[in-house]
């Protein structure tokens, strides 16, 4: 009987979700109106338009006007009820921006801007899958709702649920919208020792800091008389912040190569070994490489460095039509 009842879900699911593909397409602005919207009485709905037909046959059968007035007043309720929640969500555009990458486990923020004529009210935003406990975060014209990633890739959230029961909860109006988002996961970092190999001919490690250079921006410090004008902040100094000078660095030592062959056990956590390999490698500014089978990133070092290696990690072993996403975005 379970079996039977789990089958009749899957089909009953698949088949809503296809229609939905055909009349709500995905796509990353969407404008909600009577033909992408539905809306039902709610639980208490339904209790309050049974108490209005009761009163009504009550009122009919006593012949008692108060009491039929006191039924159409309640219909008039309902019917008004129901004009209200579906104005307050008819207009209301969503439209989706580009989602920060995080690591497999955590939550993913994906934002998104609301726009529309006149005002909307109490409107909840949550998942159909992948949905967690931290509530969706409205402020202004600006939205952010929450997923959590349990793998790394590309992790496409699903259809987003828009909904609200204003004014009186009598009525609950909603859509499933498919926003067309996508955010890259990187593996979840394992704290791990592994054996890190430098280059050949290399004898020393090579992640011991950085010195003064011009590679990389490492901030602020205070300007000398004399020093050349292009080193000065003129933005920080615009803003009233006194005369300072731009610092560059880079790293120094012999560059080291991070190989999954080194690592130890599966894949995934092969993967979460390097990845938390290349986080502290950054933070050391160190100066290193990955080697990811016939996948080789130069040593190098500073964030967009750290970036390319987490997304090499990502996307290991993935499709090719997986890989092409990223350039979609």
């Amino acid at each position: 009987m379970r079996n039977l009842m789990s089958g009749v879900k899957t089909r009953l699911n698949h088949y809503t979700q296809g229609w939905l593909a055909r009349h709500i397409p995905s796509q990353s602005k969407v404008r909600l109106s009577r033909r992408n919207t539905f809306i039902l009485p709610t639980s208490f709905g339904v209790m309050f338009l049974a108490t209005s037909v009761t009163l009504f046959f009550l009122g009919t059968n006593y012949q008692n006007n108060l009491i039929l007035f006191l039924a159409f007043l309640l219909a008039s309720i309902l019917v008004s009820a129901l004009l209200v929640t579906h104005k307050n969500m008819s207009g209301l555009t969503l439209s989706a921006s580009p989602a920060h990458p995080q690591f497999a486990g955590e939550l993913v923020a994906f934002p998104f801007k609301i726009s529309g004529q006149g005002q909307h009210y109490e409107i909840e935003y949550q998942f159909q899958q992948h949905s967690c406990d931290v509530s969706s975060v409205i402020q202004a014209e600006q939205g952010l709702v929450y997923a959590t990633a349990s793998s790394r890739g590309w992790f496409q959230p699903g259809r987003l649920t828009v909904s609200s029961i204003y004014p009186l909860g009598l009525f609950r109006v909603w859509s499933h919208v498919d926003l067309d988002w996508s955010a890259l996961i990187y593996p979840a970092a394992i704290k791990n020792g592994i054996a890190l190999q430098p280059l050949p001919g290399k004898q020393e490690q090579g992640f011991c800091g950085t010195e003064a250079g011009f590679d990389e921006f490492a901030g602020l410090r205070s300007w000398q008389q004399g020093e050349s004008l292009k080193s000065v902040a003129w933005k920080q100094l615009a803003q009233g912040r006194g005369w300072h000078a731009k610092a560059f660095e880079q790293a120094k030592g012999s560059p080291v190569w991070l190989d999954l062959t080194a690592c130890q056990g599966h894949l995934e956590v092969k993967l979460g070994q390097l990845c938390y390999q290349v986080l502290t490698l950054t933070e050391q500014q160190g100066l290193f490489g990955l080697r990811l089978g016939s996948l080789e990133i130069p040593p190098g070092s500073g964030l967009s460095h750290q970036q390319a290696c987490l997304e090499a990690l990502a996307l290991y072993g993935a499709t090719t039509t997986q890989q092409g996403a990223r350039h979609e975005q």
